[in-house]
Formats: C-alpha cells, structure tokens, sequence
C-alpha cells in the first residue's frame, strides 16, 4: 500500500507489520514548509506596509528607530515559528520515543498508573493540547477509563475527527479497507496463533486538509496504550483461565463452562477422570517425569475432544483428576466418548527414554433436565461414580445411575451417623484381637475399632473406615476409640486384673494434630493406667509425612513407657536410616508376606531379611495375619517374637477378652495407682522383653 506513506508495510502474510505512525513523507513535509513560508510571508507584508506608513507620516530618525524594533520584533517571531517547526518534525519523525513526562501522562490517561488527581491534570492537559470542546469530556473519560477497546478505539477516532472535520477517521478490521482521499484509518490486526494480542496501525491516506502531527501522534499514543493494556489484561485472563502446566482449562475456568452450559444447554453431561496410580509414578519416576506425563495425557484428552461431533470443554481440577464438560450429546455419544478417553490411554508413553503405561478411571453423569438440577449435584454424580471405579478396581467407566443414587443416600446416612455417634461418644468401642508369644503363650491384645450403629447394629470396619478417612472424622474416631480403651484398662486395674500389653492404633490424622501428645497423656492419667502396659501403633507412611516433628512428639509419649510400632511394615518406606531415626520399638510384618510365606520363596526369603534388620537394632516383630499352622512354624523357626491371627484366635469382645485373660495372667486383689509425677520425672528406660505387667 505505496499510498500510505510507509506508515504500514504488509508482510509476506498479508497482515501489516505494526510501525510507529509516520509523516515524514514529502507530502507531510511540504504542509509544515507551506505553514513556515505562510507565516513568513505574513509578517513580511505587514511590515513593508507598516514601514511605509511611517516614512510619509515621522523624520527619518524615527523611521530608523523603529524599523529596528520591527526588525526585532519580526526576527523573535521567525525565530518561534522556527522552533514550533522544529519540534513537530521532530514529533513526526519518532512520535513513541516523546520525553518521558509526556509518556507518562499518556499512560495516565488510560488508566495504566497514576491516581486521580494526576488523572484530572492531565485530562485538562489534553482538553487544551487537543482543543476539545467540552461535550467531548465524555469522550476523553471514555479512553482514560479504557474498559472497553473496541469502544476505545472508537473514541480515539471521533477525537481526531473532531480536531479535522473534513477528513475522514474510521476504525478498519482488516487490511481489506482501502483507504483514499482525505483518508485516515487505524488498522486493526486481530490476534494470530503466536500473538494472542491486537496491533494497531495508523496509515494515512491522501488527504486534502493539514493534520496537526502533534495531535495525530498523541491519539497514536493513546491508541497503543490502550491496546498493550487490552493484550496485557487479554494475557492476565489467559492465565486465569488457562492450567499452566497442561494449557487446557483451569479449575475456576471449566467448573464456570459447566456453570454457563446449566444455563444454556439442553442435554449436559460430566466426565469425572482420575489418572490411575499417578502417586506411584510420582514416586517411582520423578515429579518432572510426573509432570511431563500429565502434558502428555493431556494432549491425548485434547485431541480426542477436537475430534468429536458435539461440544466438549475439557479442564484441569487439579493433580491428576480432570473434568469434561460435554453438551449436545446424548447418553450413549458420551459413553462413547469416556471410552474413547480410556482407549487413548492403551498406548505408552515415552517421558525421558523411561516408558510409562497407565490408565484412567473415569465416572461420569448426565442430564437431559438442566432446569431440575444444578452443576453441584451433577458434579458430585460423577464424583460418586468415579468413586465406585476405584473402589472396584479403577481402569474402568462407570456412569451414575439408580443404583448408584440408592447407595449415595445410604453412604450419605451412613455418614451421617458415624458424625453423630462421634459427637455424642456413643457406639465407638473395642474388640480385643489376642497376641501370643512363639510358645503360644497370651501376650497381650491388639484393640480393633468397631462402630455400633444405632437401629443398624455392628458395622463391620471396611463399611466405614473408609468414610470416616474421607469425611475428615478419622482423628475424632481414633479419640474416641483410645478413650474406651483407656477407660477400659484403667478399671481393670482398679479391679486388680491384668490385661497384658495393649497395642490401639493411630492414625495419621490423629498423629499430625498438635495436641495429640497431651490429649493421650490427659487421657492416660485421667484412666490411671500403666504406660507400660500400651502400645501404639503408627502406619508407616504417616511416620515419614514429616518424620522430625512426628518422631519428635512419639518420642515424648515414649519417655512416660509408650512403646511405639510400626505398622504394616515393610509395604511402605521401609529403610534402616528411618529405623535409625525413628523412636520405634516394634515393627509388624505386614500380612501380605505372611499370607504366602509357606507358598513363596520370595516372600521367606523378605521376612527372614526383615528379622535379621530387626534383631540388629533390638526390635520385636509381630507377625499378623497368621492364619494357617505352616505359617507359624515357619515364622516361630525364622525367630519372630509375637504372633497374632485367626489361628491363634479372632477378634473378642470385652467379656470374652477378660475370661482368656484371667485364665493367663495372675488376679490381685488390688492394685497400686501408677504415680504419673514420678513417671513424668525422668524418661523411663524401656526394654524389649514384652512381659506383661502384673
């Protein structure tokens, strides 16, 4: 477009390359030249006349005196218009890189820094630099407000239309516009793949009146201010709404897509996706590879949405879980499309030369009735479902049905109730799993956590441990339960019975609360039991989650004559450093070596490694789980110390506990209170032989 003076090129594409506005063309230099030579010629004429008018009417010595105050005068005059023709140059030729006081007030008047009152000065500023008249004020708020570009633009236009009346000033959409006489456009590029901003050009065309370049660089100005602020907020959003790792949509940005599809759309249906054991990889391959496996699946949902024939907003709710917005399709398109997920995932991936294979577990639900539901409901559906996947083996598609909605209200009440009987310290009690030595003789007990639900009777414990783990009740119930058992063994003392060695369990939950410490000791002195007597057992993994504190605070617990095992071991992060560091005396072999040592070389050959680490830092191992002859004798040969499992004998409600204890231990008439102050002086020296107290 030779037509437009330079100030826009096009590029090999087509679009115009964004240039600073020029008017250093010869046709804008001849207008500032006619303007010089006008105002020469003017004063010039002026004074001639005058100076005639003077040499008829005054002596000659007069003449002369004020000839050269004319002269003066018209020499300070040229010299102005000189200046004035300088510095428009000079603003024509690099309009952007003005002083930076005038950059700033730019910035000001749309928006980008500055408060109010600096706002006003130079809205005032820009009333007299560009001669607005005052019905135009509306417009100059309008651009310093600049909450609208398009609007923006517009009213950057009608500024200088204002300033040249018989020019032409429109916002163009493209490079399609031709511009022609008297002519004057700001091109507009719309965003490309690789620049997700506009850019703005200012071309001028032939024109038949002067512009002022001063006015149209300063409209220039504020037109690219205004755009850089749009691409600056357009990123800002691009962020918000957008996951950084994966690029697809963000939690707040997908869970608002299902939000407006309530609104709009006839036929809704969520895919709730969970990468199956994504914590594994983690641990085995490295956040990084973790991390590039989650872009990986990513893309794969991405392409597999682009593909389909109905409408599919696909985001990243955080982790490894992923929600699928789908409308316009029905029931079995969407059955379809989760399996065609689940099917993209067959095929490994390849993350750093390392192969990795993996699966997803996806629920799903649906509803062709927006109008009687709401994005919550539909929402915790597929939660529902996707829940029924993992608990029954993940790597698989489940939608939310009748079924389903029965067993969510029952799970629903069950809850409930489990909060309440909590709440209320009702129904949470013991039953005593008995332990033996290698010559079969009772040890002690291992209290199990039953829940007695009231109008339902006893609840077995994989009903609704789980719940209380995922309702957050799990530290409460561990209270309770320990509350029992205290209270339990403190009135068997004062009955003068013995109960040998007690092991309650203790869960994460329980163990990261920071008054976990004082609220067992309250509790084991409000009971007056014997310290020694009890065992607390800690898994594993809630050891190491932050294994200086937590130790820290087992190690206070163990100075009063605690003994702390470690349970399930060996099935987590066993090592001797974490032995070495933790204030652990116990450690039980986790049931599934024991269930396969009189099958499986490998297994016997693990557990005998485990004793032998256990017999050099003057650890006791349990063997729990023992359910068959073989596996004891095996277990009694390879010098394990305490055996417990339904051969030995099943869980036992408190009567029968106390009948299989009377019938071992010997029965005092009374016996002494513990004197917790002399306990609490001084640590206690714990020793490994597990010999009841009597």
């Amino acid at each position: 477009m030779d037509s437009m003076n330079g100030s826009a090129r096009r590029s090999g594409n087509g679009n115009f390359f964004p240039l600073p506005f020029e008017t250093t063309g010869p046709k804008n230099v001849s207008v500032i030249s006619r303007r010089l030579l006008r105002r020469v010629a003017i004063v010039t004429t002026g004074t001639s006349v005058l100076v005639a008018a003077l040499w008829t009417q005054t002596s000659p010595s007069v003449t002369v005196a004020l000839m050269g105050l004319l002269l003066v005068v018209v020499l300070v005059a040229f010299g102005s218009s000189l200046d004035r023709t300088r510095r428009l140059l000079n603003a024509t030729r690099d309009p952007i890189a003005r002083d930076r006081s005038t950059r700033v007030g730019l910035a000001e008047s749309v928006g980008l820094r500055g408060d109010a009152d600096k706002q006003g000065l130079l809205s005032e500023r820009m009333r007299r630099s560009l001669r607005l008249r005052d019905d135009e004020s509306a417009v100059l708020e309008l651009i310093a407000a600049d909450t609208d570009t398009p609007v923006v633009l517009r009213a950057i236009t009608q500024l200088l239309a204002n300033q040249f009346p018989g020019a032409q000033f429109r916002v163009a959409s493209g490079v399609t516009t031709e511009t022609t006489e008297a002519d004057c456009s700001w091109l507009i590029s719309p965003p490309s793949q690789n620049d997700r901003g506009w850019t703005l050009e200012a071309a001028v065309g032939e024109a038949t009146v002067e512009f002022d370049p001063e006015v149209i660089s300063l409209g220039s100005d504020l037109a690219r201010l205004a755009l850089d602020k749009a691409r600056s907020r357009r990123s800002l959003r691009y962020l918000a709404d957008h996951d950084a790792l994966t690029g697809l949509l963000s939690r707040r940005a997908v869970l608002q897509a299902l939000d407006a599809a309530m609104h709009s759309a006839q036929k809704i249906g969520l895919l709730y996706v969970d990468i199956d054991h994504f914590k594994s990889i983690n641990d085995r391959f490295g956040h990084q590879a973790g991390d590039d496996l989650l872009v990986e699946i990513s893309e794969r949902l991405r392409e597999d949405a682009a593909e389909s024939t109905f409408d599919v907003r696909i985001g990243r709710l955080g982790g490894d879980e992923y929600l699928a917005v789908v409308t316009r399709a029905d029931r079995r398109e969407m059955d379809t499309f989760a399996e065609r997920l689940a099917f993209a995932m067959r095929a490994p991936f390849n993350i750093g030369g390392v192969t990795i294979s993996t699966s997803l577990s996806i629920g799903s639900s649906f509803t062709d009735t927006p109008e009687l539901t709401s994005a919550e409901e539909l929402l915790r559906e597929a939660d529902v479902a996707l829940y029924q996947v993992k608990r029954h083996g993940r790597n698989a598609y489940r939608r939310f049905d009748e079924e389903l909605r029965s067993w969510s209200r029952e799970q629903q009440e069950l809850e409930d109730d489990l909060a309440v009987s909590i709440s209320k310290r009702s129904g949470i009690h013991a039953q005593f799993q008995p332990q033996f030595d290698h010559e079969q003789t009772l040890i002690g007990f291992e209290a199990l956590g039953r829940w007695y639900r009231q109008g339902v009777g006893l609840v077995p414990p994989d009903q609704f441990l789980g719940v209380a783990a995922e309702r957050g009740l799990m530290a409460d119930f561990d209270h309770e339960l320990f509350s029992h058992v205290a209270n339990v063994l403190g009135q068997l003392r004062r009955d003068g019975r013995s109960f040998g060695l007690v092991s309650v369990n203790v869960s994460a939950e329980r163990l990261e609360r920071d008054d976990f410490v004082d609220s067992t000791l309250d509790l084991m002195r409000g009971s007056s039991i014997d310290p020694h007597s009890l065992i607390l057992e800690i898994t594993e993994s809630s050891l190491l989650r932050d294994l200086a504190e937590r130790g820290a605070r087992l190690e206070k617990l163990r100075s009063w004559g605690v003994r702390i095992a470690v349970d399930d071991f060996g099935t987590g992060y066993s090592s001797l450093s974490y032995l070495r560091r933790l204030p652990v005396d116990i450690v039980k072999l986790d049931k599934e070596f024991v269930g396969d040592i009189d099958t499986s070389d490998q297994s016997r050959a693990i557990v005998r490694a485990i004793l032998d680490l256990a017999s050099a830092l003057e650890l006791t191992v349990v063997a729990e789980g023992v359910e068959r002859e073989a596996q004891f004798e095996i277990l009694r040969d390879l010098g394990c110390d305490i055996f417990q499992g339904y051969l030995l004998g099943k869980p036992l409600t408190l009567d029968d506990a106390k009948d299989v204890a009377e019938r071992t231990f010997e029965v005092e008439d009374t016996q002494p209170t513990v004197d917790w102050d002399s306990l609490g002086s001084m640590a206690v020296e714990l020793s490994t032989d597990l010999k009841p107290p009597k």
